[in-house]
């Protein structure tokens, strides 16, 4: 089964593997300080392991790539500044290095509202084989109502080094919004003949 991941353009993963946040320089917050309530990273690791044990080693992935739907631009935007890549679970399972698998699904169908206070709460663990690779609803994700990762069910690979080797991953094309645009383009001249 392969996973996507999406990371800055400007990155070291084929040459140096896709680090985890606990294996990230110091400098590297993303985000994370505000529920941390606090910028130093031995903090935010703390934190994110009262989430689930093995989350500071985790990479967070999806079963398919982007396709934005021209709902909400933030995923237009993640594409655009993003690289993506790619890997085989079964290969990093075979080659010892996954700890755990977690799943954080869908919470907008479900009708609860997503809080960094609850967040503990939205993921549970789960086999390989209970990996649900069914199409994601993209047209969920609603930045306005703080929508976003809560609608599209992801899942966070626990690593035990904290760090999926190069030979790993493979670069995939990203181009989802300009494919996105030639069919709206293509939709709106067969509109005005």
């Amino acid at each position: 089964m392969r996973l996507y991941h999406y990371t800055p353009k400007e990155n070291t993963v084929l040459k140096q593997g896709l680090y985890s946040y606990s294996r990230y320089p110091n400098k590297l917050k993303r985000g994370y300080s505000f529920p941390a309530k606090s910028n130093k990273k031995k903090d935010i690791v703390a934190w994110m392991e009262k989430i689930f044990p093995g989350r500071s080693k985790a990479i967070s992935c999806l079963t398919e790539p982007i396709k934005w739907r021209g709902n909400d631009n933030v995923l237009k935007s993640i594409v655009k500044r993003s690289s993506l890549v790619s890997f085989e679970l079964k290969d990093l399972i075979k080659a010892g290095l996954v700890e755990s698998i977690w799943c954080r699904d869908d919470l907008a169908r479900k009708g609860r509202k997503y809080t960094y206070e609850k967040h503990v709460q939205y993921y549970q663990k789960v086999t390989p084989e209970k990996i649900d690779t069914s199409s994601l609803p993209w047209e969920k994700v609603d930045i306005n109502k703080e929508i976003m990762w809560g609608a599209v069910r992801h899942y966070m690979i626990v690593l035990k080094k904290g760090v999926i080797p190069p030979e790993y991953l493979r670069l995939e094309r990203n181009d989802l919004g300009l494919l996105y645009n030639l069919s709206q383009f293509v939709k709106r001249l067969f509109k005005h003949k």
